[in-house]
């Protein structure tokens, strides 16, 4: 049972409870004034000796000796005052119908009880009927109420629970901003709210820190790199340290690719600072000129397709594609590039030959420095183990996203998805 039918329940109860008692206690105080208006108007009609000699009555005449009794002879005869006529009228109706079980009415004392307790039982019976039509009635009125009532309350946490639910690390600048009563729920939003505003300053100072980092690593792997590759082309180096040289240039090299990925992840962690229409096809061709390999195959389906983003981190991304297919192919493999648009997004498709990848693997595969098989490890001389995390990144930054998928026979179908540009 959730927890809105349960609110409604409660509320629903306490309405319910609410008016039963009130009912209840009307209802008896009714039927104390009429047991009190039987017993003065049995007083102020019936003469003392009349009442006394009626079965069940006790003698009254101490309570009404000073009392004005009209003649006993006028009340048959309806010559009595007003107040009094109507228990003649109704005598007979009322002997027919309720008599009283072993008495003689044969006094106008035992009629005027006998009329008296019928207007009671029917005026009594009228007011519980009419008392349950009302709690019946009060009953749908306080559920409607009650509904009303936690259908305002949970709505403001349901805005809360929606909004939370669709934040993410890509967009900690958005803000609850609950509107509504200085309650416990706006309380809880703007708890929410600080809680996102302390989020938000930790992810960008790591960022910061990631691309400061980066860019201070830069300059003395570049000067590394440069002091090793003169020497070496000048061919100043002995013979015995140039396989050392060489593999200290791969390090660097591999350093400074290394550095560029971090740099263009915590870039593309930071959001897009402005946009411009990018033609996909034109970009993936670009790509697939500089990274052309003579024992790769690669199969071409581009169609012409334009998206609005940010064309640095879009080529990165199509190039880390293709890198990929490349990188983790088998010799003399395939690789087929698709480009196509599906409804509303476009979609870049690389398709490669390589080893089997196990399904429970692919979602790792976005993960930054994942080490998966051996095939597919970041400690290749060439791989930094960043390349489909930047693509994931870029496609979120994007509003796009990324789905990989084992291809049969093995190697990797990634594809990428971002909203196309309006027409």
């Amino acid at each position: 049972m959730s927890f809105r039918t349960r609110l409604v329940i409660i509320i629903t109860g306490v309405f319910i409870a609410a008016g039963a008692a009130l009912l209840a206690v009307q209802y008896l105080v009714v039927q104390g004034l009429f047991a009190s208006a039987i017993t003065f108007t049995a007083q102020s009609c019936v003469p003392a000796t009349s009442i006394s000699g009626t079965p069940g009555f006790t003698d009254m005449n101490g309570l009404v000796e000073n009392t004005a009794i009209p003649d006993a002879s006028a009340m048959i005869d309806g010559t009595t005052a007003t107040g009094c006529t109507y228990f003649d009228t109704v005598s007979i109706a009322a002997e027919t119908a309720a008599p009283l079980e072993g008495a003689q009415i044969d006094t106008v004392g035992g009629a005027v009880l006998q009329q008296s307790t019928f207007l009671a039982d029917e005026v009594g019976g009228g007011l519980l009927l009419w008392s349950i039509v009302t709690l019946v009635a009060f009953t749908g009125v306080a559920a409607a109420i009650a509904f009303w009532l936690a259908q305002r309350s949970l709505d403001r946490i349901g805005e809360v629970t929606a909004t939370a639910r669709d934040i993410s690390e890509r967009d900690l600048g958005r803000r609850l901003d609950l509107p509504g009563p200085d309650d416990e729920i706006k309380e809880l939003g703007d708890t929410i709210d600080g809680m996102l505003d302390r989020l938000q300053s930790a992810f960008t100072a790591q960022d910061r820190f990631v691309a400061n980092a980066s860019h201070e690593l830069r300059t003395p792997l570049t000067t590394t790199r440069t002091a090793l590759e003169i020497p070496l082309e000048q061919g100043s180096v002995p013979a015995e340290l140039e396989p050392n040289m060489r593999r200290a240039l791969r390090a660097t090299e591999q350093s400074e690719r290394l550095i560029t990925a971090l740099l263009t992840l915590a870039r593309s962690r930071t959001g897009l600072e402005s946009t411009e229409t990018v033609e996909l096809g034109e970009v993936i061709e670009a790509e697939i000129d500089e990274l052309a390999r003579q024992d790769v195959v690669v199969h071409t389906d581009i169609a012409p397709i334009s998206v609005d983003g940010d064309g640095v981190l879009l080529a990165r991304a199509v190039r880390n594609l293709l890198e990929n297919g490349v990188r983790h192919n088998v010799p003399d493999g395939e690789l087929w590039v698709r480009s196509r648009r599906e409804g509303d997004h476009a979609v870049i498709e690389v398709e490669n030959t390589g080893a089997p990848i196990a399904a429970s693997t692919l979602s790792l595969l976005t993960e930054p420095f994942y080490r998966g098989d051996a095939s597919r490890t970041s400690a290749g001389p060439d791989g930094t183990g960043l390349g489909l995390a930047i693509v994931q990144s870029i496609a979120t930054t994007h509003g796009g996203e990324v789905h990989l998928t084992a291809r049969k026979g093995g190697g990797l179908i990634a594809a990428l998805h971002v909203p196309a540009a309006t027409v």
